[in-house]
């Protein structure tokens, strides 16, 4: 979990350290106040990127050139102190004052999930939202993911350049078998990724929708009745028209279905953020299954997203089998603390911070 954090020169805040709590820290205060900046800050540390802008200049304090995020994660077994210094061009990250250059290999101290109000687009938008999301499972529950994900990419990014050459066909053969062998691998882990996934998504669909006739699928990219290589082979002409790979696990994308149906069509847009957040609890208790580790999560400006039945139904899952979550609102109203344990409260006011109280309203 993540004990204590110092943010510097972030957004709106500039400078504030404070300790969270083991499971419930709610943040509160006025739009605009530095909220979402603080889980902005999180998100940070654990990835050395933001979720709200790729731009250093709309991070960084307009004052200022550089931002500094330091946090301690504490585990059963470990402590450790992660540093990360961005400026205008470049990021530091540091584990126990050691620097390292692997993003994937700092985001493996602390695995963490936001959801917040562009979450919605992982049904509403196009695939490469579903796929992003298969993926980041699989870095995380899959030790072979990684290079398969890298080497496919690699791959594909010489067999369109290939193809924008006009490359002779022998020579771009030689390129599509080595990417037919690395999608297809690529393919197969996230279908069983997914295989794996449906029970637990089941499940969060049944508490949180009080339906069980939802499904998780995987669409390969290519027809499912034939190799990709041979795709790749029969197409052709098509791929040297467009200059572009039209085939493989780049056109991948996560299917749901309601009795059939894909939910884009036949649901609510309540509904829908009810299926991203099954969708994301499923993730969390596999990874906690596969490998024993929590993930923090991260829910942005809870109250507007859900009503207050729905917040109460979310709030008793992530009580009973979850770790550590950070929330933001804008109204107390909308979130029924008198029914949470372990809750630590934050007001936020013009990029300060302040503890208000703890609570374990349950154990008086």
């Amino acid at each position: 979990m993540l004990f204590e954090i110092s943010i510097k020169h972030l957004r709106n805040i500039e400078e504030a350290s404070f300790k969270l709590g083991k499971k419930f820290n709610i943040f509160y205060g006025e739009n605009g106040s530095g909220k979402t900046s603080i889980l902005e800050s999180i998100y940070l540390l654990a990835t050395a990127k933001s979720f709200r802008s790729i731009h250093s200049r709309k991070i960084i304090n307009e004052n200022n050139y550089s931002l500094m995020v330091f946090g301690r994660i504490c585990t059963a077994e470990e402590h450790f102190k992660i540093g990360i210094e961005r400026d205008l061009g470049s990021n530091t990250i540091r584990v126990n004052g050691q620097s390292i250059k692997s993003v994937a290999e700092l985001a493996e101290y602390l695995p963490v999930l936001v959801i917040e109000q562009d979450s919605h687009k992982l049904l509403e938008e196009g695939p490469q939202w579903r796929r992003k999301f298969v993926d980041w499972g699989l870095f995380h529950v899959k030790h072979d993911f990684t290079p398969v994900w890298r080497s496919y990419r690699k791959s594909l990014k010489q067999r369109n350049a290939l193809l924008i050459q006009g490359a002779e066909d022998h020579i771009l053969q030689s390129w599509t078998v080595g990417f037919s062998v690395l999608g297809e691998s690529f393919s197969e882990l996230r279908e069983r990724y997914i295989e794996e996934l449906h029970p637990y998504f089941e499940t969060y669909v049944e508490v949180l929708l009080g339906d069980s006739e939802y499904t998780l699928s995987y669409r390969k990219g290519w027809p499912k009745e034939i190799t990709l290589l041979d795709c790749l082979n029969q197409n052709l002409h098509r791929d040297r028209a467009n200059c572009r790979t039209n085939y493989g696990p780049h056109r991948g994308d996560l299917v749901i279905r309601k009795d059939g149906k894909d939910v884009r069509e036949h649901v609510s847009r309540g509904q829908q953020k009810l299926l991203v957040y099954a969708l994301n609890l499923a993730q969390v208790s596999l990874l906690k299954d596969i490998k024993g580790k929590d993930t923090l999560l991260l829910l942005d400006d809870l109250g507007s997203e859900l009503d207050v039945e729905n917040s109460s139904n979310l709030l008793m899952l992530l009580s009973e089998f979850f770790g550590q979550v950070c929330i933001t609102t804008a109204n107390l109203d909308t979130i029924p603390i008198a029914n949470m344990d372990d809750v630590k409260m934050f007001h936020v006011k013009h990029g300060s911070i302040e503890v208000i109280n703890e609570l374990s309203i349950n154990n008086d």
